[in-house]
């Protein structure tokens, strides 16, 4: 005798499935969420390094003007 599928397994089985899908695509978006944050802090700091190297060098330039 040939084994039979029950669809109401089969169902239940696939909406199991969709659920845990569902969960895995809330946990990478909010991974996808940290990182991106994490993206524009690093962008933030990179830039307030930026600006402060920039303003030492103005200072530092400045001076040496002076200087001569």
């Amino acid at each position: 005798m040939a084994w039979m599928r029950n669809p109401e397994q089969d169902v239940v089985r696939l909406q199991m499935r969709v659920a845990q899908l569902e969960r895995e695509l809330m946990r990478l978006r909010a991974s996808r969420r940290v990182l991106l944050e994490l993206v524009a802090f690093q962008d933030r700091q990179q830039r307030q390094r930026i600006g402060a190297l920039e303003r030492e060098n103005r200072r530092l330039r400045q001076r040496h003007f002076r200087l001569s």
